[in-house]
């Protein structure tokens, strides 16, 4: 699938990334899936996504790095960090590098349609505002 996308979801394992799609798309939202953060930036999503879900821990560079790299593209796309490690200080870390919010995992269904559904439902009301 190419062309608009509203969610980019950046992980190295297959089953959160899937996970994400599967429970994202169940409502309608087209979702992009990259497993590092090569990948990631290459993918044409970042240009247009409405929403990001980024690992923190990725092989390579870590989600973290990639916050920040997306950041200086994309200074006001909601970014939530999620991660395996949900300490008081990686959250405050993930904040420190531009993440809007932090999701610890596991996370379920409503945990993640939490993060998701204010970002998505107040873009497609306004028409999808803001994208190309």
């Amino acid at each position: 699938m190419s062309g608009i996308w509203d969610v980019l979801v950046i992980d190295d394992e297959t089953v959160v990334r899937d996970a994400v799609r599967l429970i994202l798309g169940s409502e309608g939202w087209s979702v992009a899936q990259a497993g590092d953060a090569d990948a990631a930036l290459a993918h044409e999503a970042l240009a247009n996504c409405r929403l990001i879900f980024c690992d923190m821990m990725l092989p390579g560079q870590s989600g973290l790095d990639l916050v920040r790299e997306m950041r200086l593209r994309r200074p006001d796309v909601p970014i939530v960090l999620i991660t395996g490690y949900a300490t008081a200080e990686n959250a405050s870390r993930a904040i420190d590098a531009g993440a809007t919010a932090f999701l610890a995992k596991p996370f379920d269904d409503t945990e993640l349609l939490n993060h998701a559904r204010p970002v998505l439902e107040r873009t497609d009301a306004g028409g999808r505002e803001g994208r190309p």
